[in-house]
């Protein structure tokens, strides 16, 4: 009996240490409930890219991917979680000796204006393919306050390939008609008889009459744009003390 005791006792721990090591494997190779699995991580794949998975591993939260197609060999590296494609780069080992032949794999165009906006700060305004050294890629212009910035980006990768910035010209502000009067006042004191704008040439002028309290005339001509003024005096003081002799 006291054999017999002891050997379900032995049998019993090794069977709890195979329980053990296998959940704690299970565990470790599984991935977590907000992970997605490697059943949907090929699915998502082989649509986007209408290609082969040959190779599937996670680690560390991504998912490394090679994917064959037209005789060529990408490796892919995926976010576990959200499915975001990290890089996506043409492996050297290519199946067949084709190393100059471009490839027609592209990431979604929303998803390359993403990586665009997650780049620079600024409003997305432009977003077009473009050829750069025979290479697809896409143009992007982003503007930001009072600069523009271009972005060069490859189509595949989404690796940005260049970057330049340029200062956007504001249009000159034009005065406005109280601004105009006001100017006007400063250079005549009198009361404001009328006002009104005119364009000479390619040029805009305000020009504002006001009557002084000795009873002259004066037209102020205000340039819209720099407030240059002008003052020219009608002789209405003169008619009338004529008129009166």
């Amino acid at each position: 009996m006291k054999k017999f005791s002891w050997f379900w006792v032995i049998l019993c721990s090794i069977i709890i240490v195979i329980v053990f090591v296998s959940l704690s494997q299970f565990g470790k190779l599984s991935p977590s409930a907000d992970m997605l699995t490697e059943q949907e991580v090929e699915k998502l794949v082989q649509d986007r890219y209408q290609g082969e998975v040959t190779l599937l591993k996670l680690a560390a939260q991504r998912y490394q991917i090679e994917l064959q197609k037209q005789n060529k060999l990408y490796v892919i590296k995926l976010d576990a979680k959200s499915g975001k494609i990290l890089s996506f780069d043409e492996s050297t080992e290519s199946t067949a000796p084709t190393p100059d032949a471009t490839s027609n794999i592209e990431l979604p165009e929303e998803e390359l204006k993403q990586i665009v906006l997650n780049a620079v700060k600024g409003s997305l305004v432009s977003f077009e393919k473009v050829d750069t050294n025979q290479k697809p890629s896409y143009k992007a212009i982003v503007k930001d306050a009072d600069k523009q910035i271009t972005i060069i980006m490859d189509a595949a990768s989404g690796a940005i390939l260049s970057t330049s910035s340029s200062e956007i010209n504001q249009p000159p502000k034009t005065l406005t008609e109280n601004e105009a009067v006001n100017i006007a006042i400063s250079q005549v004191q009198g009361e404001v008889d009328d006002i009104w704008q005119d364009t000479q040439g390619d040029q805009t002028f305000y020009f504002v009459k006001i009557e002084t309290s000795d009873d002259r005339e004066a037209t102020v001509q205000i340039h819209a744009i720099t407030g240059d003024v002008i003052v020219s005096w009608d002789d209405h003081k003169s008619d009338k003390n004529d008129d009166d002799d």
